[in-house]
């Protein structure tokens, strides 16, 4: 066994999918939540058309938490009629937001784009719920409610835009030259979001959204086409493919320099589009706060992979990997292999020796 398999089995441990058996009760709840909001919208005149997933759910890149104990995040899309929303967004939030107090939920909050709550009950699972409430024409114009609890009228709006749109973008097949390279895709989404949990503390890792990263990816993406992308196993090499999306993603235009701090370090700006409506920044809100993290632990990312890549020993390659990028969920065998099982270039896979 070489390093892809143990890329494989990191990947099988931190995969998490909404028909899990762990994710039982909070599927139980979401359904019983959502029977709620039915019932709350319909009494105030504007009734729930459907729900929809949103998120790491809905595009197959969810994982587990990095800590026991943290969060499970639940993306649920709300969508009314355009007919019979009220012209003010902030009021349907409201409701929703009530529905969520009556069920205890702790402290729920009208945020800009979405209602949200925390669940915390002693023995069970903490999950924490978006809920996004959309107003819809057809099947293709959706509004999205903007507006906290106290803002003007100059904020509160009906923004347009294409979840779904987003979604299939996500989720289309058609830019990758097969579906082994379109599974190695998403294996990566889930490598960096985990990547991200373990480097960036706690503030910042909420700030570095799991859209941004998996936009990123897929649009600089660097696995149909560059050699070297058959590992020891005889699949796609994950870690070369890797290294060489994350160096992209570095030059690909996402980061842009715009000074130098007072130790004349390059200080950076981030700016990840939207691929579909309404097109905007994904991280308009820390771009130019969290920039120069973000471009400094890509390139840190860079050089432990880099080390990776030149390490012979596949313990050694594991132990990096394990403690410099990804954490303890990464598996480090307890033997190690022979040089000879490497690979030795782009696209040959060497044979032990021996008689």
């Amino acid at each position: 066994m070489g390093l892809q398999a143990k890329f494989k089995e990191f990947e099988e441990k931190i995969r998490l999918t909404w028909s899990d058996e762990k994710l039982k009760t909070i599927r139980e709840k979401d359904t019983s939540i959502q029977g709620d909001i039915k019932l709350a919208f319909k009494d105030k005149g504007y009734p729930v058309l459907y729900f929809f997933q949103q998120g790491s759910y809905a595009t197959q890149t969810c994982i587990e938490p990095l800590n026991e104990g943290d969060d499970y995040d639940i993306d649920v899309g709300v969508v009314i009629s355009k007919s019979t929303a009220p012209d003010n967004p902030v009021d349907v939030k409201k409701t929703l937001r009530d529905v969520l107090k009556d069920r205890n939920f702790k402290n729920p909050k009208i945020k800009m784009p979405c209602v949200t709550a925390q669940y915390y009950n002693q023995g069970e699972k903490r999950f924490h719920l978006d809920y996004p409430i959309y107003s819809k024409i057809d099947a293709s114009s959706f509004y999205l409610a903007i507006g906290k609890e106290n803002s003007g009228d100059e904020i509160r709006n009906w923004e347009k835009g294409d979840p779904k749109g987003l979604i299939d973008w996500l989720n289309d097949q058609s830019s990758f030259s097969g579906e082994e390279y379109y599974a190695q895709y998403k294996r990566l989404v889930r490598y960096l979001k985990r990547w991200r949990d373990y480097s960036f503390s706690t503030a910042d890792r909420k700030k570095v959204y799991s859209i941004g990263l998996t936009v990123m990816l897929k649009r600089s993406f660097k696995g149909n086409t560059f050699k070297g992308n058959i590992s020891f196993d005889g699949e796609n090499n994950d870690l070369e493919c890797l290294l060489n999306t994350t160096k992209a993603i570095l030059n690909d235009g996402y980061f842009k320099q715009v000074g130098y701090d007072e130790e004349y370090n390059p200080q950076y700006e981030i700016c990840v589009t939207l691929p579909v409506e309404p097109w905007r920044d994904i991280f308009t809100k820390h771009g130019k706060t969290l920039g120069t993290s973000m471009y400094n632990k890509f390139k840190v990312l860079i050089d432990n992979l880099e080390k990776v890549k030149l390490e012979q020993s596949l313990k050694k390659q594991c132990k990096i990997l394990a403690n410099d990028v990804f954490g303890s969920d990464f598996p480090i065998p307890a033997n190690d292999i022979s040089e000879n099982m490497r690979f030795k270039e782009p696209g040959f896979i060497a044979s032990p020796q021996g008689a």
